[in-house]
């Protein structure tokens, strides 16, 4: 493979992600309680990182930490996080209300089945070399 076609093929990934997270996005309205992409992002972050404060978010999302604030704020007024209060400490505990859980589950289905249907037809190792070459792109890019 060329340098050329390199440069072609690495436009042309970034231009399929920007189009996967457009239609991302889109597919998120359609829900009558739709998640905005960075509630949906944080929800998600706080679910799968039990003990997670909001300092923790602002470090791994490279946000400052007045932004995440607002952002928290807003998730404890819509009711989808609350503090655990069981959590002693430096900093408070986020955690997922029961309607955060509904609310990201719900976001989350339309997605997978959005996935589910674009897989239709393609054979279980090409299904396999996608989710490997995934993986990896995503390993290398949180190091």
């Amino acid at each position: 493979m060329g340098k050329e076609q390199r440069e072609a093929d690495i436009q042309s990934i970034f231009h399929h992600m920007q189009m996967i997270t457009r239609r991302a996005n889109t597919r998120s309205r359609q829900l009558a309680e739709p998640l905005t992409l960075v509630e949906h992002s944080l929800l998600r972050f706080i679910a799968d990182t039990p003990g997670t404060r909001a300092t923790d978010i602002a470090e791994a999302f490279s946000l400052n930490r007045s932004t995440v604030s607002r952002q928290v704020g807003t998730l404890l007024d819509l009711g989808y996080i609350a503090y655990d209060d069981a959590e002693s400490g430096r900093g408070r505990v986020l955690e997922l209300t029961e309607v955060g859980r509904e609310r990201l589950q719900a976001s989350a289905a339309v997605h997978r089945a959005a996935v589910t249907d674009r897989l239709d037809g393609w054979s279980e190792e090409q299904i396999s070399a996608f989710a490997e070459g995934l993986e990896r792109y995503n390993v290398a890019d949180s190091q």
